[in-house]
């Protein structure tokens, strides 16, 4: 009975498909019209300005004489080259995710002591809410893990005791906390992903303060 009930309700859906292909589409010509940018791009390929922002920029072509032209990618955060970034961390052998997340979030590089205070307060919001990993990750394991920590992250908001303040000091309280939680939770979705879909053993680990989130990871 099941089957005759899953083929009669494709078939439907087929049929559907055929009806909304038939009165949805759109004459290609009203595109150029009315100017519209399908996918953020220029007829010519060209990406849209759709803001303005300090944060970052990626580039991957230049203009020249009305063509565009691939150059080699540069990813810019807050005005600098991330292969700089990352030779730095590299030269002096150490992890640079907190380093990194402080510039995008606060705009430039910290000193020592801006930088030790924030991994202060990054430890302390490491760990996920009681029963957090439980009930959002165990019970409804995902094959995507992206796909579960989306879910994750608009979980946490019945998890968090002021939502809905929108001070500034509350915002920066709620990005530091994800900047802290987004890795455990992408830890751990990836173990319970392993576990229920690659039949492999299932090890959940706690962050340990003395180490870092690329430690800890």
């Amino acid at each position: 009975m099941q089957e005759k009930i899953t083929q009669n309700s494709q078939e439907i859906i087929q049929s559907l498909c055929g009806e909304i292909q038939k009165n949805n589409m759109i004459d290609p010509a009203y595109y150029e019209k009315v100017d519209v940018k399908r996918g953020l791009r220029n007829a010519d390929g060209t990406g849209v300005m759709a803001g303005v922002t300090g944060i970052g920029n990626v580039q991957g072509y230049v203009m020249q004489d009305g063509e565009k032209l691939p150059r080699e990618g540069r990813l810019i955060y807050r005005g600098i080259n991330v292969k700089d970034l990352i030779a730095g961390y590299m030269t002096e052998n150490r992890f640079g995710f907190e380093e990194t997340a402080y510039l995008l979030l606060l705009g430039s590089l910290p000193n020592h002591t801006q930088l030790d205070e924030f991994n202060q307060i990054l430890k302390e919001y490491r760990a996920l809410p009681p029963n957090f990993t439980e009930d959002m990750i165990l019970k409804a394991p995902s094959h995507d893990v992206m796909n579960k920590l989306a879910r994750s992250v608009l979980a946490l908001y019945s998890y968090d005791p002021c939502p809905d303040d929108h001070s500034l000091e509350n915002e920066v309280r709620m990005a530091i906390e994800l900047i802290a939680r987004c890795p455990t939770i992408v830890a751990h979705a990836y173990a319970v992903k392993r576990h229920y879909f690659d039949n492999e053993s299932l090890y959940l680990h706690r962050p340990q303060e003395n180490l870092s989130i690329a430690e800890n990871f």
